[in-house]
C-alpha cells in the first residue's frame, strides 16, 4: 500500500513514491522491535495511549513474517468488545493492512471504549517486526485507489471453437485455448483443427491479443501427476509443453489443475511451476493460473509469485442457496488470493460466469444444471439486466458493470466462457469492453480534454503554485522520470511554441 505524496521544492510540485512508514508526518508508530510466537498464540498486545488514532481513514500496518496473514485482535475492559478479531483488507510484501472499516465492523465505532490491540499468530507461527498506525490519506492515492491497466482474459472451449468467427477480438487482451491436455506421452493436443487453430491466433494477434494453451480444466488434470512425479518425467513433459507452444505460435501457458487438496500432484506442483518459469522466460512467454480457494490450499505464496498473473474462478460457490457467483462471493474470494497468499491486487483477475446454474428443492447447488447467458437472453431478452430467471442464478448486466468496478482495482477480468455470450446489444464482453477500456491518455493533456494546448500549461503552471490541480499528472509527466516538476513545464512551454 505505497502513497503518492507531494512535496514543495521552490515552485516544483514533486511527485513521488515512498513506503508509507517512510513518511514520518504521516504515521504514528505503534510498536518496533522484533517478537515471534507460534501458531494459535499471541506475540504481544500494546496499551492504547491515544485513542483519537482509530478515526476513519487511518489504517493499521503490521510488518511480520508469516506464512498466513496475522489476526488484529481489538479488546476492552470497558464496555466494548471484549475480543473482536479483524483479518486484513490489505497486503503488499511483508506488510498487512487493517483499515478503520474493517476494524470498525468487529469493534464498533466507539473506539474510546478500547484499550488494548494484539497481534495473534493464524495457523502458522508470525514475527513481528513494525506496527504503525497510517493517518489519513493527506489526499494521496494508495495502491487500492490505484486503477491498474486491466487485463480480459477469454477461454474458448475447443468443443465450442467455432465461436471464435463472430468474437470481438479488441475486447480482450489474452485468449485461453481450453484445453490442451496431454495423452499418456505428455504430448498436447485440442479438439480444434490444426488450420483452425492457427487461424484463432492469428485473428488474436492481429487484436494484439495474446493466445495462451490451457492445461487442466474440471475432469482434465488426472493425466499430469504421472508426467511430473519424477524430475525426469518433468523435464520431457515440460518441453513437449514449449514444443506445442512453438508449433502453433502461442504466447505462453495457462496451468487450470482443478483437483482437491489431498491429491497427490500438489507435493509437485511448486517445482513444476518452478521448472516452466524458466522454459517461459527463456522464451518470453508468460504463464498464467486459473485457481479457486478450494484448489489453492496447498499453493503457498512464493509459488503463485512465479505466475505474470492469477485467474480467480470466483464462480460455481456451492455455500450459497441463492447465487453461484454474487458480488461478496467475488469479494471473498479476491481478498483471500491477496491476503493469504499474498498475490498483488494488480496480478488478481476476477473470474466472471458467462452461465448460470440452478438449484435443488433443497437450496443445493445443482451441478447438472448448466445455462449459457446466451439462452437466457434467447428466452427473454428482460434477462439482460437480471440475475435470477426460472431457479437459475447468473450475471446479468447490472452485476457484470459491478464486477468490473471491482476488477479495475485488481488485475481485470477473466470469463469462462466465450461461447456463452450472447450476441449484438446485449453481449456482456461488449459491456466488459466499454466497461474497462482506459482512454489513451495525450502527451501533456493534464486537463484530460483530449487535446494538448496552452490550457494545459495554465493548468500545470497553477498546479506548481499550489492554485490548481491536474486532472491527469501522468500525462504532465514530459520528461519521464515519475515526476511532475517545472522540468516538465518548461519542455510543456517548448512543446506548444513549436506547435
Amino acid at each position: 500500500m505505497k502513497k503518492l505524496l507531494s512535496f514543495i521544492t521552490g515552485c516544483a510540485l514533486v511527485f513521488t513514491q515512498v513506503s508509507p512508514v517512510s513518511a514520518a508526518e504521516n504515521v504514528v508508530h505503534l510498536y518496533e522491535g522484533e517478537v515471534s510466537a507460534d501458531a494459535w498464540s499471541c506475540p504481544l498486545t500494546l496499551p492504547v495511549a491515544d485513542r483519537s488514532i482509530y478515526a476513519e481513514g487511518n489504517t493499521i500496518a503490521v510488518q511480520c513474517e508469516s506464512e498466513a496473514a496475522p489476526y488484529f485482535v481489538l479488546t476492552s475492559n470497558r464496555g466494548g468488545e471484549q475480543w473482536a478479531q479483524v483479518q486484513p483488507d490489505g497486503v503488499q510484501d511483508d506488510w498487512y493492512y487493517y483499515s478503520y472499516d474493517a476494524m470498525a465492523a468487529s469493534f464498533g465505532t466507539d473506539f474510546s471504549l478500547l484499550d488494548y490491540i494484539s497481534i495473534m499468530a493464524a495457523d502458522s507461527p508470525v514475527t513481528v517486526y513494525d506496527i504503525d498506525m497510517l493517518i489519513g490519506n493527506m489526499n494521496n492515492e494508495t495502491e487500492d485507489d490505484v486503477q491498474h491497466e486491466s487485463r480480459v482474459v477469454g477461454y474458448l472451449p475447443d468443443w465450442s471453437y467455432q465461436a471464435y468467427g463472430n468474437l470481438d477480438f479488441s475486447a480482450l487482451t489474452h485468449l485461453n485455448i481450453a484445453f490442451c491436455n496431454p495423452d499418456t506421452a505428455g504430448n498436447l493436443s485440442c479438439y480444434i483443427p490444426n488450420t483452425e487453430m492457427k487461424n484463432i491466433v492469428n485473428k488474436a494477434h492481429s487484436s494484439d491479443v495474446k493466445v495462451m494453451a490451457a492445461l487442466g480444466g474440471g475432469g482434465g488434470c488426472d493425466g499430469c501427476l504421472p508426467l511430473i512425479d519424477t524430475p525426469e518425467e518433468m523435464a520431457d513433459f515440460n518441453e513437449k509443453i514449449m514444443t506445442y507452444c512453438e508449433t502453433y505460435n502461442l504466447d505462453g501457458i495457462d496451468l487450470d489443475i482443478e483437483l482437491g487438496s489431498s491429491h497427490e500432484i500438489w507435493n509437485y506442483y511448486a517445482d513444476w511451476v518452478a521448472s516452466l518459469r524458466v522454459l517461459c522466460d527463456e522464451r518470453g512467454y508468460e504463464m498464467s493460473t486459473a485457481t479457486a480457494q478450494w484448489v489453492a490450499v496447498k499453493v503457498n505464496a512464493d509459488t503463485f509469485k512465479l505466475f505474470d498473473f492469477v485467474n480467480v474462478m470466483a464462480y460455481d460457490n456451492d455455500a450459497d442457496d441463492s447465487s453461484h457467483a454474487d458480488m461478496e462471493f467475488a469479494q471473498t474470494s479476491l481478498q483471500y488470493f491477496n491476503v493469504q497468499k499474498k498475490i498483488p491486487k494488480d496480478k488478481l483477475v476476477l473470474g466472471v460466469p458467462f452461465y448460470g446454474r440452478g438449484y435443488t428443492a433443497d437450496g443445493a447447488l445443482d451441478w447438472n444444471s448448466y445455462v449459457a447467458f446466451s439462452e437466457l437472453i434467447a428466452s427473454d431478452t428482460a434477462n439482460y439486466d437480471k440475475d435470477l430467471y426460472n431457479g437459475v442464478a447468473y450475471n446479468g448486466a447490472s452485476t457484470m458493470r459491478e464486477k468490473c468496478v471491482m476488477a479495475k482495482a485488481y488485475g481485470g477480468i477473466m470469463i469462462w466462457e466465450l461461447s456463452q455470450d450472447a450476441a449484438g446489444e446485449y453481449s456482456l464482453l461488449s459491456l466488459i469492453k466499454d466497461e474497462l477500456t482506459v482512454p489513451v491518455s495525450v502527451r501533456g493533456d493534464v486537463n484530460a480534454d483530449g487535446e494538448f494546448n496552452v490550457a494545459d500549461l495554465v493548468m500545470l503552471s497553477n498546479q506548481l503554485l499550489r492554485s490548481g490541480e491536474v486532472t491527469d499528472w501522468q500525462a504532465g509527466d514530459l520528461c519521464e522520470d515519475n515526476v511532475l516538476d517545472a522540468f516538465d513545464l518548461a519542455v510543456m512551454r517548448q512543446e506548444l511554441i513549436a506547435a
